[in-house]
């Protein structure tokens, strides 16, 4: 005879054990969870409360403190020498108004020449131009010496001044002579063997150019590079050799007759 077998009875959902255990057990979890909540919440309400109310005593304590400040005790002196004050701020009032006036001056004379000037011919703006000559405050820079090292001093803030009034120009640093050498450039380099006149002599990365001069390959010897006559001729018929002439609006008044 074979292992008796067990007869399977159907048992319904809702007397389930194991089911109404879970679902038991998930029901306290919730519970739990609400109640952190709730207290998490509740807590926060007691915390704004505490800020407020501490809020509420220090602004009363201030306002406690300043309607005891004796406001005589403090010492001012608006009150003394008001005349000497009034002449002083005359004195800097007529100066103001009087600046501002040839600055309006200034402006407009500028701008009467320079209308003036649109509207000369060329023979007459070349000899303002003669009479007038362009200042050049810019220092002499000094002769650079062989295999400078160059320097470039940037191309912002040079020579506007930083207010509109132009009281407040620009710093000296700016002006400072960038072609003036520094470090292993004061030495003086042609009196060094050819082998060491090159950049970073010694160094396994330095190239093999040296400076414009030595690397020049222009041969001096073809036709092409004299200066002759026959040369100096062919070179002025060349595009871009003569002035533009400046054009007076005949062409345009010519079609237009047509």
């Amino acid at each position: 005879m074979g292992m008796a077998m067990v007869k399977p009875v159907f048992v319904p959902k809702s007397e389930r054990d194991t089911i109404a255990e879970r679902e038991k057990i998930e029901a306290e979890e919730r519970a739990v969870e609400e109640l952190v909540k709730r207290r998490v919440q509740e807590r926060k309400v007691e915390t704004k409360q505490i800020v407020v109310e501490e809020i509420r005593k220090d602004m009363e304590v201030q306002k406690n403190l300043e309607a005891e400040a004796d406001i005589a005790d403090v010492e001012t002196d608006d009150d003394l020498n008001n005349a000497d004050e009034y002449e002083a701020w005359k004195v800097r009032e007529i100066a103001r108004i009087k600046r501002d006036r040839e600055d309006r001056d200034a402006m407009a004379k500028e701008r009467e020449e320079i209308e003036r000037v649109r509207n000369m011919t060329e023979e007459e703006r070349r000899e303002w131009e003669r009479k007038n000559p362009k200042q050049n405050n810019a220092a002499q820079k000094q002769k650079w010496r062989f295999m400078q090292k160059y320097y470039h001093k940037g191309a912002f803030f040079q020579d506007d001044p930083d207010d509109t009034a132009g009281t407040a120009g620009a710093d000296g640093v700016y002006r400072r002579d960038y072609s003036s050498p520094t470090g292993e450039d004061k030495m003086d380099k042609t009196i060094l063997p050819k082998v060491m006149q090159v950049k970073h002599f010694g160094r396994s990365g330095r190239t093999k150019w040296t400076h414009l001069v030595n690397e020049d390959t222009t041969d001096w010897n073809n036709p092409w590079t004299y200066n002759d006559t026959l040369r100096a001729k062919y070179n002025s018929q060349m595009a871009g050799m003569k002035p533009i002439a400046k054009p007076k609006g005949k062409k345009i008044k010519d079609w237009e007759s047509r």
